[in-house]
C-alpha cells in the first residue's frame, strides 16, 4: 500500500500519450530555435544524416517524433541553414508523422535515394558539408563506414572533399535545452530525487537484514512499475568504521554504515544523474556522528565553490582548474568530476575533470559551458572522521542547471545525511 507521498507522486506522471505530445512540441520548438544556432555556431550550413534501419546514428532519435520507429531500410536528413532557420529534408520512405517536420524530395519513379541527395546538394551548393564522424564524442560517431563510402561515392569527390566533422555542431544540440525543456528539468529532478530518498530510509532499508543488491532490486522495480527507465544502472554501497575497503557493494547494511546511492531516471526524454547519502544510526543515536556531519559540510562548501565558477562561456577546463585551487585554499581534499545531462546521462559538452583523471582534460574539457543547459555536480571529498580514526569520502552528485548568468540547483541539494533508524 502506497503513502501518500507516493501516491501523489504516481498521479503526477503523464500518461503515454501526453508525453508524446509534449516531447513532439518540444521537437518542433529545438528545430526552429536550437538547430539553427547549433548549424551556425559550428559554422556548417549543410548536415547530412544518413542512417540504416535497425543501425541508426544516435543523432535520428533526437531529430525524429515519438510515432518514429526506424529509418526503414535507408533515411537521409539534410539540414540546410538558410539565414535564421534551417530547410528540413528528408530523402527516404514517405511517412505521415515525418511529413510534419520534413519536406520529403525524393521522387522514387525518377531517381534513387543517392541521385536525389546530389540533385540537392548540386542545388544548394555548400561551401562545407557536415557528417557526423567524431574522434571525440561518441554521439557525433553515427555514420558508419559503409554509409560514408557510399556517400563519397554518390556525391563524388566535388561535393565529398568538402565533408567536415558535425561534432560542434551535433554537441550544442544535445547539449542546449529549449526554454520549454528547462521549465520541465526541475520536475524531473525532484522525481528522481524523492525516488532516491525512499530507496535510502525506512521505507526500503531494514538494518541488519536488507542487502545493498535489495535496495537496487527495489529502486529498480519502482522505476520500472511507474512506466519510466534508469538512465543507468543504480549502485547502492556502503562506507563502515574499520572496513580495508573504501565502499562495500554486495553487503548487510548496518548500524554505523554511510549509504550511498547513485541513480537516475529517464523521462520525458531527458536524464539524471544524482548521488545522495544516508546514515543508518546506531541505537541510543539520533543524529551522525559530529565527524561525518563535519565531513558533509565540507561537501557542501565544495558545492559552492563549484557553483560559483559555473558560467556560460567558460570551459569545463576553467571551471575545474578554479574549482580544485579554491578547494586547496579552503583546505578541502577534493576531486571533481562533472557532466553534462539532457538526452543522455553523460550528454555531449565540457567534461568537468573525470574521476580517473584529475587534470585538463583534451578537447572535451575545452568545451564551452552554454546557457540553457544541465549538469550533475559531481565529485568527492575526503576527510578524517575522529570517530572511525580514518579517513572516508563524502560522494555527492546534484542536479544543476546554467542559465543566462549562473547556475542554480534543479531540485533542493541535500544539506545533510538522510537517517535510517
Amino acid at each position: 500500500m502506497f503513502n501518500v507521498n507516493e501516491a501523489s507522486r504516481e498521479r503526477g506522471i503523464l500518461a503515454l500519450k501526453k508525453r508524446e505530445e509534449i516531447r513532439d512540441g518540444w521537437l518542433d520548438d529545438r528545430l526552429d530555435t536550437i538547430l539553427p544556432e547549433a548549424m551556425e555556431k559550428a559554422g556548417i550550413p549543410f548536415w547530412i544524416v544518413a542512417a540504416k534501419e535497425y543501425n541508426e546514428d544516435p543523432v535520428i532519435h533526437s531529430l525524429t517524433p515519438s510515432g518514429h520507429d526506424s529509418s526503414g531500410r535507408i533515411s537521409i536528413f539534410v539540414f540546410v541553414l538558410n539565414g535564421s532557420r534551417v530547410e528540413k529534408y528528408l530523402i527516404g520512405a514517405p511517412h505521415p508523422v515525418l511529413s510534419k517536420h520534413y519536406k520529403f524530395i525524393w521522387n522514387r519513379t525518377k531517381e534513387t535515394q543517392w541521385e536525389c541527395l546530389k540533385r540537392l546538394v548540386e542545388e544548394k551548393a555548400p561551401l562545407q558539408i557536415g557528417i557526423n564522424q567524431s574522434e571525440h564524442i561518441a554521439v557525433a560517431d553515427g555514420l558508419t563506414h559503409s554509409m560514408y563510402e557510399r556517400l563519397s561515392s554518390e556525391l563524388g569527390h566535388e561535393w565529398s572533399s568538402k565533408f567536415v566533422s558535425a561534432e560542434h555542431l551535433v554537441i550544442h544540440w544535445f547539449l542546449k535545452r529549449s526554454k520549454d525543456e528547462m521549465t520541465a528539468y526541475p520536475i524531473i529532478a525532484d522525481l528522481t530525487n524523492n525516488l532516491a530518498k525512499t530507496a535510502i530510509s525506512n521505507e526500503v532499508i531494514y538494518p541488519g537484514i536488507t542487502t545493498t543488491t535489495d535496495v537496487v532490486d527495489w529502486i529498480r522495480q519502482k522505476v520500472l512499475d511507474l512506466g519510466l527507465k534508469t538512465s543507468f544502472y543504480p549502485t547502492i554501497d556502503v562506507q563502515r568504521k574499520d572496513s580495508k575497503i573504501d565502499r562495500l557493494f554486495e553487503t548487510i547494511i548496518m548500524p554505523g554504515d554511510i549509504v550511498h546511492l547513485d541513480f537516475g531516471i529517464e523521462y520525458l526524454g531527458l536524464s539524471t544523474d544524482t548521488q545522495q547519502l544516508a546514515y543508518v544510526l546506531k541505537q541510543g543515536e539520533n543524529k551522525a556522528p559530529k565527524g561525518l556531519e563535519d565531513a558533509f559540510n565540507q561537501a557542501l562548501l565544495m558545492e559552492d565553490i563549484v557553483m560559483d565558477e559555473m558560467k556560460p562561456g567558460k570551459t569545463g577546463n576553467e571551471v575545474f582548474k578554479a574549482s580544485i585551487a579554491k578547494a586547496k585554499e579552503n583546505n578541502l581534499d577534493a576531486m571533481l568530476y562533472s557532466h553534462p545531462v539532457g538526452v543522455h546521462c553523460h550528454e555531449a559538452g565540457p567534461s568537468i575533470g573525470m574521476f580517473d583523471q584529475q587534470k585538463e582534460i583534451p578537447f572535451r574539457g575545452e568545451l564551452d559551458i552554454v546557457e540553457d543547459s544541465a549538469y550533475a555536480l559531481e565529485f568527492n571529498i575526503r576527510a578524517h572522521i575522529p570517530e572511525w580514526d580514518h579517513k572516508t569520502f563524502i560522494y555527492l552528485e546534484q542536479p544543476i542547471a546554467v542559465y543566462k548568468e549562473s547556475a542554480d540547483y534543479l531540485t533542493p541539494r541535500q544539506e545533510c545525511f538522510y537517517l535510517i533508524r
